[in-house]
């Protein structure tokens, strides 16, 4: 029953696919059909079908929400520019992400702090990715933004960043200090040698200095940031963060988040608890552990959509050649495993039931099969 009304609320999308169908706005979007490991794949691959979803999706959350939350919006603004050629992109995101920073509404609906100066980096990041994909120049906003979000970078070099016990994102400021990084080497028009931009990205070599990366997610965030900043971390090895990614790769092609986000590593993490879940028969296996400030949380090893994007995005950006084994392995898993909807499953990777995560995954998985030539060669 729960496949096939899966199904049936898929076909809300489907049906809208084709050259010439109508382009979703905030007042068309459907609500999207629930997130589920048991949606069933679609019939063959589509572009089109997953831009339909991401449309539909980023702009159901704006319309509902109106919230640039960073596993939703960010993501969907970097990736959408690149489908362009198969379905125009809808303006509205772009509109509500200059709108946020011209009326200073980064606290809408009601954010703490934490959540404000998230959304500051996020939009700013995904407002530079958005323009280096289209026009190629900063855009006004774009810097207001930027210029801004050196203004709540703190004394260590961080950003104060939300814990929710929800990696890869809201789980420390990690994320966030390479994210702002990010925003800045790939903001156009020389952004990252402005004066402000220099100051904190000299702060940004601080903190990292100070923080090591210790999860194969953080590592593999300063592997894509190292690619557009220069000398971002002292002593950090792209090459080593390459071969632990391609150790990470399943045996069906695809990558896991939980083995991205496991965090053995990090000396403030070791726990009882996730001691016990280690030691648990499966563990390695089956199953890795995240360990939260709250908790422990066992996590699948099965392949997913994000894990399996994001990195083959990230490794395409250090250099790996689209020709390479794994690249080509990855590639294939990602049009091999697209549901239904048009969207790649990803599960929550702590006490969130609501795997929003796929949301972000979707947009990376675009991103790669850009970056591996699937998107301008077609279908």
């Amino acid at each position: 029953m729960r496949t096939a009304r899966l199904a049936l609320l898929a076909s809300i999308l489907i049906a809208g696919v084709g050259r010439g169908a109508e382009p979703l706005t905030i007042q068309t979007a459907a609500e999207p059909p629930e997130i589920s490991p048991d949606e069933p794949l679609a019939p063959e691959f589509s572009l089109e079908l997953a831009a339909r979803n991401l449309d539909n999706t980023a702009l159901h959350w704006q319309r509902e929400y109106q919230c640039a939350a960073c596993h939703t919006l960010p993501p969907y603004l970097m990736a959408r520019p690149l489908l362009s050629s198969v379905a125009p992109e809808p303006p509205e995101v772009r509109e509500f992400f200059e709108r946020i920073v011209n009326e200073r509404l980064e606290g809408e609906p009601a954010l703490p702090k934490d959540g404000i100066s998230a959304i500051i980096v996020e939009t700013a990041a995904a407002l530079a990715f958005h323009d280096r994909r289209t026009t190629g120049t900063l855009h006004p906003t774009t810097r207001t933004q930027l210029d801004r979000m050196w203004t709540f970078q703190r004394a260590d070099g961080s950003w104060e960043w939300p814990f929710r016990d929800v990696p890869p994102i809201k789980s420390d400021e990690h994320y966030g200090v390479t994210m702002a990084a990010l925003a800045t080497g790939a903001a156009p028009d020389g952004y990252a040698a402005t004066d402000a931009a220099r100051h904190g990205l000299d702060n940004i070599r601080r903190y990292l200095a100070a923080n090591p990366a210790y999860s194969l997610h953080q590592q593999s965030m300063l592997l894509w940031a190292g690619t557009l900043v220069d000398d971002l971390a002292a002593g950090f090895d792209p090459a080593r963060t390459i071969e632990a990614l391609r150790a990470a790769q399943g045996p069906d092609g695809g990558w896991s988040l939980a083995s991205l986000t496991e965090n053995t590593g990090d000396p403030d993490r070791q726990t009882e608890e996730g001691q016990s879940h280690r030691a648990a028969d499966g563990h390695g296996r089956d199953f890795l552990v995240y360990v939260g400030r709250d908790k422990a949380y066992r996590s699948s090893l099965a392949s997913d959509g994000y894990a399996t994007g994001f990195t083959v995005f990230v490794l395409r950006q250090a250099g790996v050649p689209a020709d390479d084994p794994a690249i080509r392995r990855g590639a294939a898993w990602i049009k091999s495993h697209q549901r239904a909807s048009g969207r790649w499953f990803t599960p929550a990777q702590s006490w969130s039931t609501q795997d929003y995560i796929a949301n972000a995954g979707n947009a990376y998985v675009i991103m790669a099969l850009d970056e591996c030539g699937e998107v301008t060669s077609g279908q």
